[in-house]
């Protein structure tokens, strides 16, 4: 038998089985013992102690480590499955194998007990005796070995679970962190009500938009109260509906938090079911002030006259695409004559008090009308709907032109300008387009008759008003 090189695994083999194993050999008076166990490493006691180690297991040890009855061979040359098995590179191959099953007291496989020698040799009775008691003498070391692997493992696995949970509670800890950062910055917060409970649930930034201190015990009541009268309507009425058909809901409601502060929130919810009943409902709240601030601006800015305060073109041009069946409507342009001379001889702080005070003007003129917008530099407009209001209209045209060409006075000067007037009617819906060019026909038509013109002939009545200022 050749030299197997000595390889301690305090893992795979516990020092108490060495002992038993070197005892072993001894008594049988063998070349060597060995100790077979499934899908482990063979541990070989050798006849000297320096070369007992563990080695890998050639397949006739596999079979008699799964094999639960004795084997004994000869002669392993006689054998073609196994006539040249050796231990870890042996010179020479073995003989002499017998092995002896080792089976715990439950009836659970824990391997073989071998003796090999690399000269063939006659089993005998003797010698399965003595086998079979040093194997009764190594089921309980084996067994107490597997145990306490058992609950090695065990440990380890709890050790790794242990620091798997610490893990996933750090991460929890982070994402938490992390989500409570983005709801601070997003002003958003998640709510949830259970139906059985009838418990209502928020979290930090919900607490934070209402104005409620955090962790307060809030109740659907209290939280009904903060909204006003046409916002908590409206939810109620999408939250119902919402309810009904297991289905969801989004709206911008106005509120007054806590500390009195009037916001605009947006409400999202979803309704949860269980067989078709609904059991909660939870959604996201969050402050969209600042968002309805600027859409409130940039709609202003859009529909208003930034200068004079009055509607813009754009919002003259949205009212007058509204379809209104059978609904009279008449659009009165005016024009200012003079005013380029005013801005050219006073400079353009005056021209701007000029348009402001015209602008001031006609809102006086023609107050009640739908809309009074300014559609150009020196340029507005009037539009009146429906037969009362087109009638007004239509009165107040020589008013308008007697109010716009008054003196006006601004920055120590006195100047007055001059108004083109013109008007276009409609009986039904006509087209926006159709209603513009009939009262720029008309405007151009008055500007070529010298009518609606109080102060005289356009630039030539403004330079007189300011050569007599």
């Amino acid at each position: 038998m050749g030299l197997i090189v000595p390889e301690h695994d305090s893992s795979l083999a516990g020092e108490e089985t060495w002992p038993l194993l070197r005892f072993v050999r001894r008594a049988l008076g063998m070349g060597a013992v060995v100790l077979a166990r499934p899908g482990r490493r063979l541990q070989v006691a050798h006849a000297d102690a320096r070369m007992d180690g563990m080695v890998d297991a050639p397949p006739l040890f596999q079979v008699a480590a799964a094999l639960r009855q004795r084997l004994t061979i000869d002669d392993l040359l006689d054998s073609p499955a196994y006539h040249a098995t050796r231990i870890d590179g042996a010179a020479q191959p073995l003989r002499f194998f017998a092995s002896a099953p080792l089976v715990s007291s439950a009836g659970a496989g824990l391997g073989a007990l071998c003796v090999v020698d690399p000269q063939p040799r006659a089993g005998d009775a003797g010698l399965t005796r003595q086998m079979e008691e040093a194997a009764r003498l190594l089921v309980p070391l084996l067994t107490a070995e597997a145990e306490s692997a058992s609950v090695a493992a065990l440990r380890f696995d709890l050790a790794q679970a242990e620091g798997a949970a610490r893990q996933h509670a750090a991460a929890a800890r982070r994402y938490k962190k992390m989500y409570e950062r983005a709801s601070a910055c997003g002003k958003i917060g998640v709510w949830e009500f259970d139906f059985r409970t009838r418990q209502l649930t928020w979290t930090d930034g919900v607490y934070d938009i209402f104005g409620v201190p955090r962790g307060t015990r809030i109740t659907s009541e209290i939280a009904w109260t903060l909204y006003d009268h046409a916002s908590r309507r409206d939810l109620e009425r999408l939250r119902e509906q919402a309810i009904a058909s297991c289905g969801g809901f989004t709206l911008d409601a106005r509120i007054r938090d806590l500390r009195g502060v009037l916001k605009w929130v947006r409400v999202s919810g979803e309704v949860e079911a269980d067989d078709g009943q609904p059991v909660r409902i939870f959604g996201l709240k969050q402050d969209i002030t600042a968002e309805r601030s600027l859409r409130d601006q940039l709609r202003r800015h859009t529909e208003c006259d930034a200068f004079t305060g009055l509607s813009s073109r754009v919002m003259l041009e949205q009212v007058l695409a509204e379809v209104r069946e059978g609904c009279p409507r008449a659009l009165l342009l005016v024009d200012l004559d003079g005013f380029k001379g005013v801005n050219d001889s006073f400079g353009r702080k005056v021209g701007d008090a000029c348009l402001l005070e015209v602008a001031t003007r006609l809102r006086r003129v023609f107050r009640g009308m739908d809309l009074i917008a300014r559609i150009g530099s020196d340029a507005f407009a009037v539009l009146a709907q429906g037969p009362q209001a087109v009638a007004e209209l239509e009165g107040r045209v020589h008013a308008a032109a007697e109010a716009i060409s008054a003196p006006i006075a601004a920055d120590g000067q006195v100047f007055s300008v001059a108004a083109a007037i013109g008007i276009g009617r409609t009986e039904g819906p006509g087209a926006a387009d159709d209603l513009f060019a009939q009262a720029e026909a008309d405007l151009r038509a008055a500007r070529n008759r010298g009518r609606k013109r109080p102060c005289g002939d356009g630039e030539a009545s403004a330079e007189r008003e300011i050569r007599r200022a």
